[in-house]
């Protein structure tokens, strides 16, 4: 049975940690293909599954990408489901999931085309210092932190810089996430695999991700993990749940990744072999 692992240009054999899957996909009678997603030359009904794993550039290229997602199901299968990695593409989900009463990270999102104003915007939420993102984006790409004492000018000017791209979210800096990293869930077709911790940078930071360092679950952070899991709008063969600490010391979701995360195979022994046999049970059903 052949399947394409999706990739994009700069990684034309995936990443050291996904190549993992190889062996183990393999050993499951499976072969797998490392593809391109915008490679004009791939013939799509060749295989039976694209499985979409490092598709870095896919917020550089959202209409492109979502075109995509709309030209290759008729022909082969795509996991994560294309209606979920759509819905997950615009983190205005974080909003959604909030509504759902999943603890989610205080979210605004601010549409591109209409004036916001930064200043205004935290004084009413009684936030101090926050974090400017684009609402579509990978990578700390844009996304920087600002003080309260530079809200008024750097800040503004970048929300508008965002903005003049697309939408915008702006969130309460969390110190406990920078101190601490971010912690991340790992899920294989619903069911827990391993957690990671994660240090986090953004863009004007400088600095670079390290790979995850292992980490011992905590229960309250799983139990959080699974609720929004079970409000995500479709099910996934393979899902990281990043969490922060609030203020108040309670976990609340930061992101969910169910597009192209990193899934830190290496940092758990066996966690390449559960995820075949994870693909092996979702193809079989």
């Amino acid at each position: 049975m052949d399947i394409a692992l999706i990739t994009y240009w700069g990684l034309p054999e995936m990443t050291e940690d996904d190549q993992r899957l190889l062996e183990p996909l393999r050993a499951r009678g499976l072969r797998p293909h490392v593809v391109r997603w915008d490679d004009p030359e791939v013939e799509w009904a060749r295989y039976r599954l694209a499985l979409v794993r490092t598709t870095w550039d896919y917020f550089l290229k959202p209409v492109e990408f979502l075109a995509w997602l709309e030209r290759v199901p008729p022909l082969v299968d795509v996991l994560n489901p294309p209606g979920v990695l759509r819905w997950n593409s615009h983190k205005s989900y974080l909003l959604e999931l909030a509504g759902k009463g999943v603890p989610v990270t205080p979210t605004a999102l601010c549409p591109r085309g209409r004036a916001a104003s930064l200043p205004a915007l935290v004084a009413e939420r009684g936030w101090g210092e926050v974090v400017v993102k684009p609402a579509v984006s990978g990578g700390g790409r844009l996304t920087r932190r600002f003080e309260p004492a530079r809200l008024a000018d750097e800040g503004q000017a970048h929300l508008d810089a965002v903005l003049a791209e697309g939408d915008a979210l702006v969130q309460p800096f969390l110190p406990a996430l920078h101190e601490g990293g971010e912690r991340s869930y790992i899920f294989f077709d619903g069911v827990f695999s391993h957690a990671v911790v994660r240090a986090r940078t953004m863009e004007a930071e400088g600095g670079t991700l390290p790979d995850g360092v292992a980490l011992a679950p905590r229960a309250d952070e799983v139990a959080l993990s699974e609720r929004v899991l079970a409000a995500t709008p479709g099910r996934t063969l393979y899902a990281r749940v990043d969490v922060a600490t609030g203020p108040e010391g309670t976990p609340l979701l930061q992101e969910l990744e169910v597009i192209e995360p990193r899934l830190f195979f290496g940092a758990s022994e066996g966690a390449s072999a559960r995820f075949a046999d994870a693909l092996v049970r979702y193809l079989s059903r």
